[in-house]
């Protein structure tokens, strides 16, 4: 047993940060290695008496002395890490934690232990109450890469004579149905000489099978439905194109051979085939639990509310010159404009302002989250709104609708929660995995792999309840939002930094906050800071 604990009096509207102190009389209590358990407890209940009112209490993982009239739960099951509230003020030591309700007639939900802060209207939750227990190492991921293909029709010239590389061959009187299983056969192929298991959406129809049934095991090449030609590309005289994806089965993230397969993979794909990429064509990444689980809605709405305030950092990625900048050939809008969360969150700060009124505080099970939020009173009434709908949500399916948009097009939006929502078929039978869509094809391999990081990062300080990297990037991005809303319009007599620069910077920002390594995101870096220049 520790000889150190926290006693925590939870007075009405007080943040229990430990150093935030309304009053002397109302103040949260740190008991550290001054007393043993037992004496510990015993200055508690006096403590208490203090308030001139009886208490009653919780208990995780030990009795409490017979003074006090416990009323008892174990919450040890909803504890993630033994220092999971260590951030927020909490001193937690080996899972033991004591917390007092001053008054013993206030009925107690056994799964939640809400308290208010004063501040912001922000209540706060110590955690979620049912949720299956996320952690780094149920990490996965899966890659999606949308590519076209040239085929060389059999007596003509080749066009790309200074392509190396090998081009497959067709003839005029073949089908596309015939070329399609050709192709995907050879780059099946080359997937298996790089030491891994693959099949083709052929094989799969052919044997009365179902993709799913390949999603853990196999690379799948199948067709690409959004990618084709240029102009430029189809009037290429000789050539007759194919679009190709190429799909990864579910990799564990934390394995350390997991990036040197992919890798493999890829350097085999481009080497061996003339393989292109264009606005059409897109690197879609499945991030999810490597049991196929869905993530606990904690972890989402964490997430959630990370890539709200950062989208525009994220897709910063994305070049502003493309063709398919507005997604005009695929689906990947931003969520701060299409989904239900921008309507709702909107909506409902433009009623707030125009009647002056201020509704309660939303229940933010998350003290990360709140206390950042906290810090910022200046934070945009909309994005307030939307973090607080956003918490707000109960289940996946309100959750994965609320970041997802009404009309068809907007269903499968840049950051892809569908599949939580399942609101079509595609999204009941997918798996429960997020999907990151903004990232433009390429075959540039330290942009995929680079791209890949940010994403595990993303999902990572998501899971990880006391990882300090999240309040850090959460604090940083609403500063930074602040920042631009204030110089919108400004007049300034000299201009510090191009539009370019900026984005750069704030990539960069985000990136060190995530923990992401300097060379892992440097090409990613330099792209912004170029395409964004205007």
């Amino acid at each position: 047993m520790s000889d150190e604990i926290l006693v925590v009096i939870p007075m009405r509207a007080h943040p229990l940060t430990g150093f935030r102190r309304p009053n002397k009389e109302n103040q949260t209590r740190f008991v550290r290695k001054e007393h043993k358990l037992v004496d510990a407890l015993t200055a508690f209940g006096k403590r208490s008496a203090h308030h001139q009112q009886e208490a009653s209490t919780r208990q995780l993982d030990f009795p409490l002395p017979q003074t006090t009239p416990p009323r008892t739960v174990n919450m040890a099951p909803y504890i993630q890490e033994p220092d999971m509230l260590s951030s927020s003020g909490y001193w937690v030591v080996d899972r033991r934690i004591v917390i007092a309700i001053p008054n013993p007639s206030d009925p107690l939900d056994p799964h939640r232990l809400a308290i208010e802060s004063p501040k912001q209207g922000i209540k706060h939750s110590l955690m979620e109450a049912t949720a299956p227990l996320d952690t780094v190492h149920d990490l996965s991921f899966g890659v999606e890469l949308k590519f076209l293909l040239p085929l060389l029709v059999q007596g003509e010239r080749d066009p790309e004579p200074e392509d190396h590389r090998k081009v497959n061959m067709t003839r005029l009187r073949d089908s596309e149905a015939t070329r399609r299983e050709q192709v995907y056969d050879c780059i099946a192929k080359s997937i298996s000489q790089a030491g891994e298991k693959s099949t083709t959406i052929s094989r799969i129809t052919k044997d009365a099978s179902h993709e799913r049934a390949f999603w853990k095991s196999h690379w799948i090449v199948k067709k690409a439905n959004s990618a084709e030609p240029t102009p430029e590309q189809a009037n290429l005289e000789g050539y007759v194109w194919l679009s190709v994806e190429v799909s990864s089965p579910s990799l564990p993230a934390k394995d350390a051979e997991t990036k040197h397969r992919l890798e493999t993979v890829l350097r085999s794909l481009f080497s061996n085939h003339r393989l292109v990429a264009n606005y059409t064509c897109e690197v879609h990444i499945h991030i999810g639990r490597t049991d196929g689980q869905p993530f606990s809605l904690t972890t989402l709405k964490r997430l959630g509310t990370l890539l709200w305030m950062g989208e525009e950092q994220i897709r910063s990625i994305r070049n502003p010159r493309s063709p398919n900048y507005h997604n005009v050939y695929t689906w990947g809008f931003e969520t701060r404009k299409y989904s239900r969360l921008a309507l709702r969150a909107q909506e409902i700060a433009l009623r707030e302002h125009e009647s002056a009124a201020c509704q309660d505080g939303v229940l933010v099970e998350d003290w990360q989250v709140a206390e950042v939020l906290e810090t910022h009173p200046e934070m945009q009434a909309k994005d307030r709104k939307a973090i607080e709908e956003l918490w707000k949500a109960g289940s996946h399916t309100e959750l994965g609708r609320l970041l997802s948009g009404e009309k068809k097009p907007y269903r499968r939006l840049g950051f892809n929660f569908s599949a939580f929502g399942q609101e079509d078929e595609r999204a009941r039978n997918n798996p429960r995995t997020m999907e990151f869509r903004m990232m433009e094809g390429t075959t540039n391999i330290n942009y995929i792999l680079g791209w890949l990081s940010i994403c595990k990062a993303l999902a990572e300080v998501a899971m990880m309840r006391s990882d300090g990297r999240y309040p850090m990037v959460l604090d940083r991005l609403i500063g930074q939002r602040h920042a631009r809303s204030r110089s919108v319009g400004a007049r300034r007599e000299t201009v510090s930094e191009t539009q370019g620069q900026r984005c750069g910077r704030e990539f960069r920002e985000m990136m060190d906050d995530l923990g992401v390594p300097r060379d892992v995101y440097r090409d990613l870096e330099a792209k912004v800071t170029l395409e964004n220049e205007i």
